[in-house]
C-alpha cells in the first residue's frame, strides 16, 4: 500500500464561507437577511472564513515540514549548484609595453555572469601564434615533383658530409607546409589537432610576436626573465584517464609530459634548442591546464638569421613564415613536443597528444563571486553551534574560516566531512554548501568556539547553467588594470555549470542515499551515485563489473561505467560524452570509491547501422505520413536513451542486433500492412541478418531509407559504385600556399 501524505483539512475559503452561512439559521434564527453581501455580519463571517483558510493552509504544511525536518535529521544535504569552469586568454593589444602581474581572483565577465581567475598570471606584451609542419603525402604527385626539384639540396648535403670526412647516410627529403593551428569557433568549438600524427616532426611552434610598430629590443627587455603562461585544452573527443587503485608505492606512474624549448642561436652549424624552466606543469594532455614557463634574459630571446634562403625551415629549424609582416615582428620561438620515453627497457604505450586549443597569456577561471572576511558573529561556548553565511551556494574548496584569539590573532579552522570522527581539540567544522550553514562540534567530537570569540569567513559562491557560455562570451573585465588596451576572451566554451537540487528532488533521493550511503560498493551504488553527478546531465548509466576496455578477459577489481549524456544537439538519440563530461563524472566518483577499485568511465562505442526498408501501406493511410512514422519508430527503437530498445529504456548492452526485431518494430507502426524487404548493414554495405554487440557497443542509425515497394540497396543508400562499372580516376591537384 503506498504511503500518501495526509491532508489535514481540504476545505477552502468558499467552502468555509458557505458552511458558516448554512449554520446561521440554526444559531441565530432572527437573522434572515444573511444573503446580502453588504450586511456587516456577513463581512465578519467572510473575515473569519479568510482567517480560518489561512490557518488551514499553515496546518496542511505540517506534513511537508516534517518531511524536511526528517531530511535534515538524516544529514542528507541538497546537492548545491555546480560552478562552471573555463579558460581565458588576456591579450595586450594596445596597452603599455610592460608585463602586467595579476594575482588569482581577477574578475572577468560574460554578460552578467562573473568569473574569477584561479591562477596567477603575468600578461606579457606579446602575441602568440601557433604553427606546425603539415607533411605532404609521399604518394601524391606533388611530392614526386618536389623530390626532383630539391634533389640538388640532397646532393649538396651529401657532398658536404663527404668533404668533411663524416659518414654519409642516405638523406630522405620530407616536405611540409607551414600551417597555423585552427582556432575554436562557435560553429566548431572543439577542433581536433593530433600533435603526433598531424605534424612532420611531432612538434608545434609558438611564435612570440611583438606588437605592431614597437621595437623588438624594447619588447625583449619587457618580457625578459618573466613568466609565460601557456594554456592547453586537450581534445574533448578522447576518453578520461581511469581511476587507478590507491595503493602505497614508492613508484609513481609516469605522466606524459611536454617539452618546452627555445632556440639556442649559439650553435650555428645546426638547429639546437635549450629547455625552458617549468614553474608549473599540470597534465595538460589529460585535462585543461596552464603551464608556466620562465623566460630567459633579453639576449637569449632571439632566433636564427639565415644567409641561405634554403636553410630557413629545413631540418629542425622552426617552420618558414611566408608573411613578411609577421616575420618582421618575430621575437623568438617556443617549440613544444612530447617528451621522449625513458630508456628503462620496458616498452611504454604510445602517447596520445591531441589538442583543441593552445595559446599564451592564459588563466583558468571559475564562475564565482568572492567574499572576504564576512563577519559571522561571536561564539557562545555551547555545544553544536551553527552560523550561516550570507551568500549561497558556497564553493567548498574556497572556504576559509577563522576565529579570533585573545591576543587578537586569528586561528584557522579545518573543513571536515564528519564531525563525529574528530577529537575534542580538533579545530574542525562541517559545511552545507547549498544552505550555507556551518556547524561546529560539541567539545567532545570537534572543538567549539568559546564565548565571545569572533568568527569570520572568506569564500566564493556561485553556480548554475548560466555559466555555460559559448566561445568568446567572456569579453569584459571590471578590473581597472585591464581597461586600457587589454582584451579578455575565452577560446573554448565553459563547462560544468549546473543548477542545485530542489527540495522535491532531495526527497526523492532519500531512499537512494540510504541505500548507497554515498559510497560505491555494489553495482547499483555506482549507478545511483553517477546519475547524480553535479555539473553534467546524465541520461543513462550502465555498470560493467570485471570489464576493462580493450581487454577481452575478466579483470578482477575493475569496474567500467558507460555514461550517456541526456542531451546532444547534433544526435539527440545517440549522445556521446566528451572528455570534460567523463572527467567530471570521474572526479565525483573518485572520493566515494573503494581504494582498491579501478574505475573506468567511458561513453558508448557506437556502431553505424545502415538500413533500407521496403513496405506496403494499408488502404486509407497517407503514404508520406506512414513512411515518416516508420523512420521515427526505427530511430526511437535503436536509440541509446529512452524510449529505445525493447524495454523502452535505451538499447541494452550485449543485446544482439537482428533484422527480425527491426521488421517487427516496423510492422507495429499504424498504416504498415507488411514489410516487403529489408537490408541491414553494420559499418559497411554488406547485407547481414544479425550482429552481436559486445562490451560498450551500441547501434547508431547512421543512414536510413524507407520507401513503398522493394527496399533500396545499401550500396545505393551509401552512394557506392556497384562492381563492374567504369573505373573513376581521382586526379589530385596540388595547390601551392606560396603567393607571388
Amino acid at each position: 500500500m503506498p504511503l500518501e501524505l495526509p491532508v489535514l483539512d481540504d476545505r477552502n475559503y468558499e467552502q468555509l464561507l458557505d458552511d458558516a452561512k448554512r449554520r446561521i439559521p440554526s444559531h441565530t434564527p432572527e437573522w434572515t437577511n444573511f444573503d446580502v453581501e453588504s450586511d456587516p455580519g456577513i463581512t465578519l463571517v467572510q473575515l473569519f472564513a479568510f482567517l480560518t483558510d489561512s490557518l488551514l493552509y499553515r496546518a496542511n504544511r505540517i506534513p511537508e515540514r516534517n518531511r524536511l525536518k526528517f531530511l535534515q535529521l538524516l544529514g542528507v544535504p541538497l546537492q548545491a549548484a555546480a560552478a562552471a569552469e573555463g579558460i581565458v586568454a588576456i591579450r595586450n593589444e594596445r596597452g603599455p609595453v610592460q608585463a602586467l602581474s595579476l594575482k588569482p581572483g581577477v574578475a572577468v565577465m560574460a554578460g552578467n555572469v562573473r568569473f574569477l581567475t584561479r591562477n596567477g598570471l603575468t600578461v606579457l606584451p606579446v602575441e602568440g601564434q601557433v604553427y606546425f609542419k603539415r607533411p605532404i603525402d609521399a604518394d601524391s604527385p606533388r611530392h614526386a615533383e618536389l623530390t626532383l626539384q630539391f634533389d640538388a639540396v640532397r646532393q649538396a648535403r651529401l657532398a658536404q658530409a663527404a668533404a668533411t670526412g663524416a659518414s654519409t647516410p642516405e638523406i630522405d627529403l620530407r616536405f611540409y607546409e607551414t600551417m597555423s593551428l585552427k582556432l575554436p569557433t562557435a560553429s566548431e568549438p572543439n577542433p581536433l589537432f593530433d600533435l603526433v600524427n598531424d605534424t612532420l616532426d611531432g612538434a608545434v611552434y609558438v611564435a612570440l610576436l611583438a606588437p605592431k610598430n614597437v621595437a623588438l629590443d624594447a619588447v625583449r627587455e619587457a618580457i625578459a626573465n618573466k613568466t609565460l603562461s601557456i594554456g592547453v585544452v586537450p581534445a574533448l573527443a578522447d576518453d578520461a584517464p581511469p581511476l587507478l587503485p590507491q595503493v602505497r608505492s614508492a613508484q609513481r606512474l609516469p605522466v606524459p609530459a611536454l617539452v618546452y624549448e627555445m632556440p639556442d642561436v649559439s650553435a650555428t652549424s645546426s638547429a639546437r634548442y635549450s629547455r625552458l624552466r617549468v614553474i608549473q606543469e599540470p597534465d595538460v594532455l589529460s585535462q585543461v591546464g596552464v603551464v608556466q614557463l620562465e623566460l630567459p634574459g633579453a639576449t637569449s630571446l632571439t632566433t636564427w638569421e639565415f644567409g641561405e634562403p634554403l636553410d630557413e625551415g629545413s631540418g629542425d629549424y622552426p617552420p618558414r613564415l611566408e608573411d613578411e609582416k609577421i616575420k618582421a615582428r618575430l621575437l623568438t620561438w617556443i617549440r613544444i613536443k612530447v617528451a621522449a620515453p625513458a630508456t628503462t627497457g620496458v616498452q611504454s604505450p604510445p602517447v596520445i597528444a591531441r589538442l583543441s586549443w593552445l595559446g599564451i597569456n592564459a588563466a583558468q577561471v571559475r564562475q564565482s563571486v568572492s567574499v572576504v572576511n564576512e563577519q559571522l558573529g561571536s561564539g557562545t561556548g555551547e555545544p553544536d553551534q551553527s552560523v550561516k553565511l550570507a551568500n549561497t551556494p558556497v564553493i567548498v574548496d574556497s572556504m576559509r574560516l577563522e576565529t579570533q584569539n585573545d591576543d587578537s590573532t586569528w586561528q584557522l579552522w579545518r573543513l571536515t566531512d564528519d564531525l563525529l570522527a574528530a577529537d575534542g581539540n580538533d579545530l574542525v567544522y562541517a559545511l552545507d554548501p547549498e544552505a550555507g550553514e556551518i556547524r561546529f562540534g560539541d567539545g567532545l567530537r570537534g572543538a567549539r568556539p568559546a564565548a565571545g570569540q569572533r568568527i569570520r569567513a572568506g569564500y566564493e559562491y556561485g553556480g548554475g547553467v548560466a555559466g555555460n557560455v559559448a566561445v568568446g562570451a567572456i569579453n569584459a573585465a571590471p578590473d581597472p588594470r585591464l581597461q586600457g588596451g587589454y582584451k579578455v576572451e575565452n577560446p573554448v566554451p565553459t563547462w560544468g555549470g549546473d543548477e542545485g537540487e530542489t527540495t522535491a528532488e532531495g526527497e526523492r533521493n532519500i531512499p537512494l542515499y540510504l541505500r548507497h550511503r554515498d559510497r560505491l560498493v555494489t553495482a547499483q551504488d555506482f549507478k545511483d551515485v553517477a546519475a547524480r553527478t553535479p555539473g553534467v546531465d546524465v541520461g543513462r548509466v550502465e555498470v560493467l563489473p570485471l570489464f576493462k576496455p580493450a581487454r577481452s578477459e575478466s579483470s578482477p577489481g575493475v569496474v567500467t561505467l558507460m555514461v550517456v549524456p541526456e542531451y546532444d544537439a547534433v544526435r539527440p538519440r545517440w549522445p556521446a560524452p566528451d572528455r570534460l563530461f567523463l572527467q567530471t563524472v570521474c572526479d565525483y566518483l573518485d572520493p566515494r570509491r573503494l581504494i582498491t577499485t579501478e574505475v573506468y568511465v567511458r561513453g558508448p562505442e557506437y556502431l553505424d547501422v545502415y538500413l533500407t526498408v521496403g513496405l506496403r501501406v494499408r488502404e486509407g493511410y497517407f503514404r508520406d505520413v506512414v513512411i515518416q512514422d516508420v523512420r521515427t519508430r526505427l530511430e526511437e527503437y535503436l536509440s541509446a536513451l529512452a524510449p529505445g530498445g525493447p524495454d523502452a529504456t535505451g538499447w541494452p548492452l550485449s543485446r544482439r542486433l537482428m533484422k527480425k526485431d527491426l521488421e517487427a518494430a516496423v510492422t507495429r507502426v499504424a498504416g504498415v500492412e507488411y514489410v516487403q524487404s529489408m537490408q541491414m548493414g553494420v559499418g559497411s554495405a554488406a547485407d547481414i541478418d544479425a550482429r552481436d554487440l559486445t562490451g560498450l557497443q551500441l547501434p547508431r542509425l547512421a543512414k536510413l531509407g524507407v520507401r513503398e515497394g522493394e527496399a533500396e540497396s545499401l550500396a545505393g543508400l551509401l552512394g557506392e559504385t556497384t562492381p563492374g562499372g567504369p573505373a573513376v580516376e581521382v586526379l589530385p591537384v596540388p595547390v601551392s600556399r606560396t603567393k607571388c
